[in-house]
């Protein structure tokens, strides 16, 4: 029955950060567009693809209702057949597909850094983010997100050993036959009745190559996030730069710092803990589920930094509240209007 719980309590997340997230990155949208000073070149394009991807990213977990799922050494992505628009093969490709859109998240991260250190250094590179060329940094996210579905989908695709591991478990928790739903991930290994380990090798494969892609993002999102850090503050220190640019790329970095946190706190820390917990064979169970609820949450909260951050949006906000606040009508005691 805690199970079903978590479920519900999931399903209730899931539903209002995606609301949350289509309107406030629609709204980043519009800003971006309208709002922005000439000055941010580019990086609005960056800023709007980053918005688009998180929408998709809130619709298709809501149309999924992802639950992760922790049992010794497997950790699954389970999703209900029940009240689907989607049958069980296309809900375990979309499945894959939800997988895709974590790892891509990675990429984004650490072109966003890449981008800000060109910007900052003035590199001749900085040029490819014009025209066409920039579909070409688009498209690297895309490379992640084909790397993480491919995992999913073929080296921790469902299988007789997973299944029989899980099956009774998944029952007892979540109260869900085996035909009422889909699930993805990896079993690593099985203890063997002599006391033996037998080591699955494909998913152990599979999870290797998406750790390698965490730890590229991870990698490029430190060394780049210290060359901008550094650049910005040579940037202070001298006259070659106008205040103004300064003030926006210093604006655009803390920024980008805490939208950088909020993924590291929501998305990675949380995995990287059931990981290590698969690895112990330590069962998370049902509890595995604070993770889908962090990132679910996720594409809701990250674009508040920039909103707030950045002066050209926080004055937009801060104006339009003030006229909606001087607009409004006061009523007096007796509930009539009062007179001005």
């Amino acid at each position: 029955m805690l199970g079903k719980q978590w479920s519900e309590l999931l399903k209730l997340i899931q539903d209002v950060s995606a609301v949350f997230s289509i309107t406030i990155n629609s709204f980043l949208i519009l800003l971006v567009l309208t709002k922005s000073p000439k000055s941010l070149g580019a990086y609005k394009w960056l800023m709007i693809y980053i918005s688009v991807f998180e929408i998709f990213y809130s619709i298709l977990d809501v149309v999924l209702v992802p639950q992760h799922y922790s049992h010794g050494p497997t950790f699954l992505v389970i999703v209900g057949i029940q009240h689907k628009l989607f049958g069980p093969a296309g809900l375990t490709v979309l499945n894959s597909c939800y997988w895709g859109f974590f790892g891509a998240s990675m990429a984004v991260f650490a072109v966003h850094f890449v981008y800000r250190w060109l910007v900052v250094t003035e590199n001749p590179l900085l040029q490819s983010f014009n025209g066409w060329k920039i579909w070409i940094w688009f498209s690297i996210p895309l490379w992640y997100e084909l790397t993480w579905v491919c995992t999913g989908y073929f080296l921790s695709a469902p299988n007789d050993s997973t299944t029989k591991f899980i099956r009774e478990n998944v029952k007892e928790i979540f109260e869900l036959e085996f035909d009422e739903y889909i699930y993805l991930g990896p079993f690593l290994y099985e203890k063997m009745d002599d006391g033996s380990l037998k080591l699955h090798v494909m998913p152990f494969i599979g999870l290797g190559v998406i750790s390698a892609t965490i730890v590229s993002s991870i990698i490029i999102v430190l060394v780049f996030g210290y060359l901008c850090y550094d650049r910005i503050n040579r940037l202070v220190a001298t006259t070659s730069a106008s205040a103004k640019f300064q003030k926006l790329q210093r604006q655009l970095f803390y920024a980008l710092v805490i939208q950088t946190l909020i993924p590291f706190v929501l998305m990675h820390i949380p995995a990287a803990i059931m990981f290590l917990f698969v690895f112990l064979d330590i069962d998370l169970g049902v509890y595995s589920a604070v993770v889908s609820m962090t990132i679910a949450i996720y594409p809701a909260v990250d674009p508040i930094p920039t909103l707030v951050i950045v002066e050209n949006y926080r004055k937009t906000i801060l104006k339009y509240f003030t006229c909606v606040t001087k607009t409004k009508p006061l009523t007096s005691s007796t509930g009539e209007l009062s007179k001005p």
